[in-house]
């Protein structure tokens, strides 16, 4: 059988230079907002912050995501490397099973979506769990991960956010509301933490929320670089972007 060519597109960086393109247009947006109060003699709206920050929220979840899976994906790769250059070294032309394992596991982490199966895949093949280690760290760390993948699969979906006007107890659980109060409970109260606003809606208008979780993502990624010292090539290139730019300007020089 003759040997099967394809090309691939790393699209992980391609997300980041995008996020890098909407962060410096969500600086000018408040900027011109502020501008524009001033000159008109009105009040400072800031929910203008929306039309920017939600796609950040979505794109800063997709970029962690894409990062973890290019370091899993290449670590599967090199090992399925080992494993077939010591079957040809020992004369074997067939494929072993082990190999055939790394192929199919490879498939699954690279088509298989969400934040909790890409969890299981790395305390699968490298014996670490992700939100171990951030909450080593710092517990924080591990809890605004959390509301980022929360945040993005309601935001995602374009469809409303509820939150009732006071707590409901348990007693309102067959209600609407209720629902909803359960899905951004936490999320509510931890953007309020670093925010302090008393509704979600205020908080998710805050013009610093964006960069907030970005801080927090080069937080993991830099927990990610130091548990595994030898990354892959393609994956340093991953890290080092998410590690070396800063929020609302352009990428360095080089990528």
């Amino acid at each position: 059988m003759a040997d099967i060519e394809f090309r691939g597109l790393e699209t992980c960086s391609i997300l980041i230079k995008a996020y890098a393109t909407l962060s410096i247009d969500h600086e000018k947006t408040m900027t011109l907002e502020e501008n524009n109060a001033e000159l008109f003699k009105r009040p400072i709206n800031p929910y203008v912050n929306y039309k920017n920050t939600f796609a950040l929220l979505i794109l800063n979840a997709s970029i962690i995501e894409g990062g973890l899976r290019t370091i899993l994906s290449e670590q599967i790769h090199l090992e399925r490397e080992k494993e077939t250059q010591y079957r040809i070294n020992r004369g074997l032309t067939e494929q072993s099973k082990a190999e055939l394992f790394f192929l199919r596991f490879l498939y699954d982490v690279e088509t298989q979506g969400g934040w909790d199966k890409l969890k299981e895949q790395y305390i699968f093949f490298n014996n670490v769990s992700l939100d171990s280690l951030m909450k080593k760290k710092d517990p924080d760390l591990r809890e605004a991960i959390t509301i980022l993948f929360r945040l993005r699969n309601v935001l995602s979906h374009g469809t409303a956010i509820i939150q009732p006007n006071q707590p409901m107890d348990e007693s309102m659980q067959d209600l609407y509301p209720y629902k909803w109060q359960s899905q951004l409970q936490q999320g509510a109260v931890y953007l309020k933490k670093f925010f302090e606003n008393d509704n979600i809606f205020e908080n998710l208008a805050e013009h610093g929320m964006p960069e907030h979780f970005w801080k927090r993502t080069q937080e993991l990624f830099d927990l990610i670089e130091n548990k595994f010292t030898s990354l892959p090539s393609r994956s340093q290139r991953i890290v080092k972007m998410i590690k070396e730019y800063s929020f609302g300007y352009r990428l360095p020089f080089g990528y």
